[in-house]
């Protein structure tokens, strides 16, 4: 018969009847359950190795009142690992759909993004511009062309913003449409070079838990991952 005192507990447990053979054997083989029931099913296993290791005991030498102690405590402890991790996987669910609800209402508003194109329509007021003008410079200028690549604005740059009022160069509001921004700068040595632009362009689409994480499907962008760091206009 098995001594619990000389088999330490839980390891006598397993060693006896921690195999498959020996669960068979002595009729108390694991169940097959799915992923969601595995932690219960590990605690019946544990109840039954229990009740197998009570049945094999010497009545004349009785149970150690530590070694039944420190057992139900490691029971105590696994149910409540099993109850965290409970807590823990709905939380986590939560999460998600806090996070896809929050990611849903980005679709169709715009981004800060680098790039030289932008739509523009008829709910859109201005258009915003941003760049970073160097130190030293004489002077800075702004180009604006249409979809037909027709110079519709030219404006100086002072700042590193910018809000294009949708006006050509003789004051007329100009239809919805694509158009193109060519920023540029003259250095102290009189040569030109580029500037580089940031302006506002549309999330059409957002994917939730991808490979990447959150990500935000932006026009002539493709997919970005969503951070704290990306501009969303309001």
């Amino acid at each position: 018969m098995t001594d619990i005192s000389n088999a330490k507990g839980l390891g006598g447990l397993i060693s006896q009847y921690g195999t498959e053979a020996a669960k068979s054997k002595a009729g108390i083989e694991k169940p097959e359950v799915d992923k969601k029931d595995t932690a219960l099913a590990d605690q019946n296993v544990f109840l039954k190795l229990y009740i197998e290791q009570l049945k094999g005991q010497d009545p004349t030498a009785p149970q150690d009142t530590n070694d039944m102690v420190a057992q139900m405590s490691q029971f105590s402890s696994l149910e409540r690992l099993t109850s965290i991790s409970d807590q823990l996987e709905n939380m986590a669910t939560s999460l998600t759909s806090n996070q896809a609800l929050s990611a849903s209402t980005l679709v169709g508003r715009s981004i800060m993004m680098e790039g030289n194109k932008a739509k523009v329509t008829e709910n859109v007021d201005a258009v915003q511009l941003r760049t970073t003008l160097p130190e030293g410079l004489q002077s800075a200028t702004l180009k604006i062309y249409d979809a037909d690549n027709r110079l519709v604005r030219t404006t100086p740059l002072k700042s590193d913003e910018y809000k294009w009022d949708k006006l050509d160069n003789e004051g007329h509001v100009l239809p919805p449409g694509e158009y193109r921004f060519d920023a540029s700068y003259v250095n102290d040595k009189g040569e030109t070079s580029a500037l580089s632009t940031r302006l506002p362009t549309r999330i059409q689409g957002v994917t939730i838990n991808g490979e990447n994480g959150t990500e935000l499907n932006v026009e002539n962008h493709g997919k970005i991952k969503l951070t704290n760091e990306l501009e969303i206009l309001g």
